[in-house]
């Protein structure tokens, strides 16, 4: 019988923003948490959430986003996923969850110009979907 290692947790604190990770097998689960809205906090926060994905070597993402703040402008978020293609999460999957749902037309605008770029990424309203797409979602 295999035993399966405890779920490994971390809490890093951002400059407005704090950020708790999980791993759970081959997943990292991170919940953000505090004030975000301006360009350099959402591409500070993804920075971290790439490394530690990186770090834990990790084939699924899932972001859930407690934050509130702004909405990025369309020119911040282009220049946001500029920022996002170079963080070297290509080949994870990704699914992200955003809370607020003032926010739901910029996610799915977000989605689409990464998946323009190549990755492989959702965005959701619940995370239950999240999850679901993570484990049996199409590529």
């Amino acid at each position: 019988m295999l035993i399966e290692p405890e779920p490994h947790s971390l809490r890093i604190d951002g400059s407005s923003f704090q950020i708790e990770f999980r791993r759970e097998g081959d997943r990292l689960w991170a919940s953000v948490t505090g004030v975000t809205g301006t360009l350099q906090s959402t591409m500070e926060y993804w920075s971290m959430i790439a490394s530690e994905t990186v770090r834990a070597g990790v084939a699924l993402l899932l972001v859930v986003d407690h934050t509130s703040g702004a909405m990025l402008t369309p020119d911040e978020l282009e220049v946001f996923i500029g920022h996002l293609a170079q963080l070297g999460l290509e080949q994870v999957r990704t699914a992200y969850v955003g809370a607020n749902l003032a926010r739901s037309a910029q996610h799915e605008t977000t989605e689409i110009l990464a998946r323009e770029r190549g990755m492989v990424a959702r965005a959701f309203n619940h995370q239950s979907e999240a999850s679901l797409w993570l484990r049996h979602g199409e590529r």
